[in-house]
């Protein structure tokens, strides 16, 4: 017991929870979301619509405040005016396409409970990644991110058009994620095992690995370019996005 004190004292006196804020928010809107959903067996798809909104609205107030602020949350995340653009804009997204999208969904008679679900998710995907200064987070809000936003091109289920389009996008995720993976592992391996990106520079040895750096930053850039959908690694949006 006095372990566990000592680590909550620790992880109290280390972390900044006013950081991640916004982004504690939209996971207490995803929860009610579904919590919700399940207790109205998906009756009342108006008020999931409130609570989005909602949320939504409220992550963004405490996102414009914390524009004037700096905040640090230690080796993981880290919060300054850019990052905060950055989390403000996804946010802005996210609230616009689900205030355009809801009349659609509701006309052609599909669950809304798994669209703002989904808006949610790739919100706060986008949010962490924007202030990610680690390996891991990195690779883990961008999968968070790109998993969310192949579930929404699949969201329409009874069309086979939106099945297809999930089907691709899932594929080229795959394939540009193991790009990206493999590139963060060489830097990994030759930062003697470093995964915050300021011990990554100061570790690795730039005049010694050299062709190994530039073989790690192609793959980095070759994975990137394909979330991206940057040329040449564009042929899949097409598929994904036209079909």
């Amino acid at each position: 017991m006095n372990y566990i004190n000592s680590f909550l004292s620790r992880l109290n006196s280390t972390i900044n929870f006013s950081t991640i804020l916004p982004e504690i928010i939209l996971i207490v809107g995803l929860i009610t979301i579904v919590i919700t959903d399940l207790v109205n067996k998906g009756k009342n798809a108006i008020f999931l619509y409130k609570i989005f909104l909602i949320s939504t609205l409220v992550s963004m107030g405490i996102l414009f405040y914390q524009l004037i602020s700096v905040i640090a949350f230690e080796d993981l995340y880290t919060n300054n005016i850019f990052n905060n653009l950055f989390r403000f804009f996804i946010l802005i997204c996210s609230f616009i396409s689900v205030l355009l999208s809801v009349d659609y969904v509701l006309c052609s008679k599909i669950s809304l409970a798994e669209f703002p679900l989904f808006k949610i998710s790739a919100g706060l995907g986008g949010m962490i990644l924007s202030c990610a200064t680690n390996l891991i987070t990195i690779y883990v809000s961008l999968k968070f991110l790109a998993l969310s936003s192949c579930f929404l091109s699949g969201y329409t289920k009874r069309d086979i058009r939106s099945n297809e389009a999930s089907m691709k996008f899932l594929l080229m995720s795959g394939a540009s994620s193991s790009s990206l993976l493999y590139g963060f592992s060489l830097l990994y391996g030759f930062s003697d095992g470093q995964v915050q990106l300021d011990n990554i520079i100061d570790k690795i040895l730039f005049s010694q690995y050299l062709p190994i750096i530039c073989i790690s930053a192609a793959f980095i850039l070759a994975g990137t370019a394909f979330k991206l959908s940057l040329f040449p690694f564009h042929q899949w949006t097409p598929d994904v996005y036209g079909v």
